[in-house]
């Protein structure tokens, strides 16, 4: 009725013993695995530097671009309210403000710097600035040309011109981060005098 089962008990064979025994990692395959490994984790650091310097280089063009953006926005904002241009030189500009105080912009080549003063309070508008030129000019456009015609007095200025380039160093080495800058700002409460 019952179907007898054949038990036995078996222990690990001395061929499987041999097999186990055998079945270790050359030399030669440790090597190769090693060098792999190596490989990809050079790969994966190389990736990690570029990707965190591209990553720096980004926010830096942003950090300057903001401070560009904040410097052109509060100058254009004042020389349009000025009654007039004082005195003018390339690097320097003070007007005479609607309250009737100086307002001064003063580019300080080797500080790397644009300052505002006025009523004796000084601001840096804008660090790391590697040049900066002011021009000024009339109102009046040249014939078939967006030009100004050049002011022959300083107090008959309209018209102001600002270019500037900013750059900071990263990495120990000067990167121009920022493009050019350009603006014309004309001066909106203009008196005669």
């Amino acid at each position: 009725m019952f179907v007898a089962l054949e038990s036995r008990t078996s222990c690990i064979s001395q061929r499987a013993r041999r097999h186990a025994r055998a079945s270790g990692v050359s030399l030669a395959e440790l090597m190769v695995a090693i060098g792999v490994t190596s490989l990809i984790v050079v790969v994966m650091l190389v990736l990690a530097v570029s990707t965190g310097r591209s990553f720096v280089e980004m926010v830096n063009y942003v950090d300057l671009d903001h401070y560009n953006r904040v410097a052109l926005d509060m100058m254009s904002r004042d020389m349009r309210q000025v009654l007039y241009l004082q005195t003018f030189s390339s690097n320097s500009m003070i007007f005479l403000d609607k309250d009737g105080q100086p307002l001064q912009y003063a580019y300080s080549p080797t500080d790397r710097t644009l300052i505002r003063s006025k009523g004796g309070e000084k601001k840096i508008l804008l660090d790391n600035c590697d040049q900066m030129q002011f021009a000024i000019y009339q109102r009046t456009p040249k014939s078939n040309s967006f030009d100004l015609y050049p002011v022959m007095t300083v107090t008959n200025a309209k018209v102001v011109r600002l270019t500037w380039n900013c750059s900071r160093k990263l990495f120990g080495r000067k990167i121009n981060t920022e493009q050019a800058q350009a603006a014309r700002i004309v001066i909106r409460n203009k008196k005669e005098i």
